[in-house]
């Protein structure tokens, strides 16, 4: 049978004596590796004369010295002082508990029972041995302390030995069985003869099973424990917001409210002075009206009597209307009725435009009163915020050099955060020529560093909590979390289906990432699951090429640094697009990487070739070129702003610090 023979040749080869060409009793190992009945290694030792003067014991297979540890004993005891081999005596004690079958493989045969010699047709499994057991073996089985809990698959005729929960050994490809707990990791029996053999406490699996189980259940109770305060301090925070926006919508329509009534008792009180100044001027203009009316009857009568004059033919009456022409009587009138009529129109056109624009300045001087009534704070703080983003200017305080001693290659900072840890303040930076993740920090007066070596070029990290940080590489299926202490220590690897470049957090357990192989913006969990992935956005219109760099917003959108299409532009989680920034001539992006905000909202985005930092609102207008390469910019690249001070990744392998004056 295949088991029979796996047995005979694991007795062979690892449980036989190469003394006495028998089972092993008593086994222990020495320096070299090698394992012998301590029986049989007592009796060589006392051939050996040279080895007694020498005050070790000589292998017998490869002749290499084991120091003993008290050569002041008697001879007789030198054998017993070797460390005991618990691997080998494990294995002499469990090798009878694999599964047997027919040859053929057809007949699922009683492991325990084919060990004896019947061959009887197995009805159960033992997920946790992986042997098939007939009725009477299963009961056994579970009677028996030591495999009292194992689980037993009841199958009947369906058996099949499913390996649950069996681990290969990546180096020797054998069952992991067991811990070395001076090393604390999971090893196979080839790694405990060869790797372990100086360790002092190595252990079976099974034995650890118990505390295991325990101390996750502890830990399972604190997690949940620690998931409901959690949840708790979010609602009681939910609430408290939403209490506070309740109260904010109040106060706002009561202003609101007050400044209608305001402003229609403005417009009441200057509708009647209008009413009253109109009165006044109209007065006066209704008298020359109607002393106008008179004249123009005299000018009727004027005209009907020459006409008349002129189809009688009269010479006589023409004579006198002439001489009436020639003296001036009608021409003078005539000459009054047009002044009369001029004055008028500009009396008319003058007062209508005085209260008007009377008018319109009253109006505009009480809207801009009441305006700036309504909430002063506000605007005076929004005022203040702006001048600090629009016309502050940046002053060079610090340039931080990235080179370390171990770097093989010439730095080059591809992006930049930073955090403050237990009151430090740490500059995270990844490195991407030396494939590496390193923090500067300053402690005890002492600038200190720290570094973490990958197999590939880093290129995004960002900020996830307070002391915590990940990580995106140019060509790696991959995101690692790294704890910031602020030494780096890696904390958990998050395997991606894609290979992303930007990256942003969104929250402690959201991301953002950039993806350029397929053009597009994934939402994905702490593991690695894509949520929602944003390719084509809700208007139909499809931006994205080259989405390198991102940031999250104050509002929780993403702002996406395209350097494909050499734009700016700004999508919510669901698709939805913001605004888009893409100037052309003299403003046009040539080739935009690092994007970050300001306390106010402000965006910041590097243009690299053109060696600036341009500086936009949060709506994404263009107000200034805030850093250029008069101000020592070279090449930059990623970016961060934090506080007062907005640092820069340049390719001169240098981080630049400037501050707000």
């Amino acid at each position: 049978m295949a088991a029979a023979r796996k047995l005979e040749s694991l007795n062979e080869n690892f449980l036989t004596c190469s003394i006495c060409t028998e089972g092993y009793k008593d086994p222990c190992t020495l320096t070299c590796g090698h394992t012998f009945c301590k029986g049989c290694l007592g009796e060589f030792l006392k051939t050996r004369q040279d080895a007694i003067r020498a005050k070790s014991i000589p292998c017998p297979y490869c002749r290499q010295m084991t120091r003993v540890p008290r050569p002041d004993r008697p001879v007789e005891e030198w054998v017993k002082q070797i460390k005991p081999s618990f691997i080998i005596q494990g294995l002499l004690d469990t090798f009878g508990s694999e599964k047997v079958t027919d040859e053929d493989g057809s007949e699922k045969l009683c492991a325990s029972c084919t060990q004896l010699g019947d061959r009887t047709e197995a009805t159960s499994l033992c997920q946790d041995c992986d042997v098939i057991l007939c009725t009477r073996c299963s009961d056994i089985h579970t009677s028996v302390p030591v495999s009292r809990n194992h689980v037993i698959q009841e199958h009947g005729e369906d058996i099949k030995a499913t390996g649950k929960g069996k681990i290969l050994c990546e180096e020797h490809n054998e069952l992991v069985n067991f811990c070395c707990k001076d090393c604390n990791t999971a090893i196979c029996q080839t790694c405990c003869i060869i790797s372990h053999k100086m360790c002092e406490s190595v252990v079976t699996m099974k034995s650890m099973m118990t505390d295991m189980r325990s101390a996750l259940e502890d830990n399972k109770d604190k997690i949940c424990r620690q998931l409901e305060r959690t949840r708790r301090d979010y609602q009681r925070q939910t609430e408290r917001i939403n209490l506070q926006k309740a109260t904010a919508e109040f106060e706002i329509k009561q202003v609101k409210q007050k400044a209608m009534d305001v402003i229609k008792q403005k417009e009441k009180q200057l509708l009647e002075e209008l009413n009253q100044m109109t009165e006044k001027q109209s007065g006066p203009l209704r008298g020359r009206i109607k002393s106008g009316e008179i004249d123009m009857q005299m000018y009727q009568q004027h005209i009907e009597y020459i006409t008349q004059v002129l189809k009688s033919g009269s010479q006589t009456d023409m004579f006198d209307i002439y001489q009436m022409c020639r003296s001036g009587a009608i021409k003078e009138a005539t000459d009054r009725d047009v002044t009369f009529t001029g004055t008028i129109e500009a009396v008319v056109k003058a007062d209508v435009n005085l209260e008007c624009n009377v008018l319109e300045s009253k109006i505009r001087f009480v809207k801009q009163y009441d305006a700036l009534k309504f909430d002063k704070d506000i605007i005076l703080g929004r005022i203040e915020h702006l001048t600090y983003d629009t016309e502050c200017q940046l002053v060079l305080r610090d340039t931080i050099d990235i080179r370390i001693h171990g770097d093989k290659e010439t730095p080059e900072p591809a992006d930049v955060t930073v955090l403050f840890v237990h009151g430090v303040e740490t500059l995270v930076v990844t490195d991407y020529n030396n494939h590496s993740l390193k923090s500067f920090f300053t402690k005890k007066d002492k600038p200190r560093h720290s570094k973490l070596d990958f197999s590939s070029a880093p290129h995004t990290v960002t900020r996830v909590r307070d002391n915590q940080v990940a990580v995106s590489f140019w060509s790696h299926n991959e995101i690692v979390i790294v704890r910031v202490t602020p030494d780096l220590v890696i904390q958990s690897r998050v395997t991606t289906k894609k290979k992303y470049r930007g990256l942003t957090a969104l929250s402690p357990s959201t991301f953002a990432a950039g993806c350029e192989d397929l053009s597009c913006v994934d939402i994905l969990d702490v593991s690695g699951r894509v949520m929602r992935s944003v390719s084509t956005f809700n208007s139909g219109e499809n931006l994205i090429c080259n989405p390198s760099f991102l940031c999250a917003s104050g509002r929780g959108n993403i702002l996406v640094s395209d350097a494909g299409l050499d734009s700016v532009y700004c999508i919510t989680p669901e698709g939805d697009v913001v605004f888009t920034y893409t100037p052309t001539g003299e403003r046009r992006l040539r080739e935009p990487r690092g994007i970050t905000t300001t306390s106010t909202g402000h965006i910041l985005v590097v243009d690299y070739p053109t060696h600036k930092v341009i500086l936009l609102t949060p709506a994404g207008k263009f107000v200034r070129d805030l850093l250029t390469s008069q101000d020592g910019l070279q090449y930059p690249y990623g970016i961060c702003h934090d506080g007062n001070t907005l640092y820069v990744c340049t390719e001169s392998n240098q981080i630049l610090a400037f501050q707000w004056n």
